[in-house]
């Protein structure tokens, strides 16, 4: 039986798999192909050394300190 994955939703790919649990390629298909990265998340990149922790560690302080004044 060919099935075209893209031109369903998730809803009915969701449903499909549930139905055909062994189908590799349907659940290829909505758990790889359609993984949508996170579009506000923020990448940093610091050495692996002493300062590159040092920066990490202001970063996070200072974004925990941020989300409680937003509370």
């Amino acid at each position: 039986m060919n099935v075209n994955f893209k031109e369903m939703t998730n809803s009915e790919l969701r449903a499909y798999i549930k139905e055909h649990r062994s189908d590799d390629e349907a659940i290829r298909e909505l758990f790889v192909n359609r993984r949508s990265p996170d579009e506000t998340a923020t990448w940093y990149s610091f050495p692996h050394n002493a300062e590159g922790l040092k920066q990490g560690e202001e970063i996070i302080s200072a974004k925990i300190k941020e989300n409680k004044l937003e509370e």
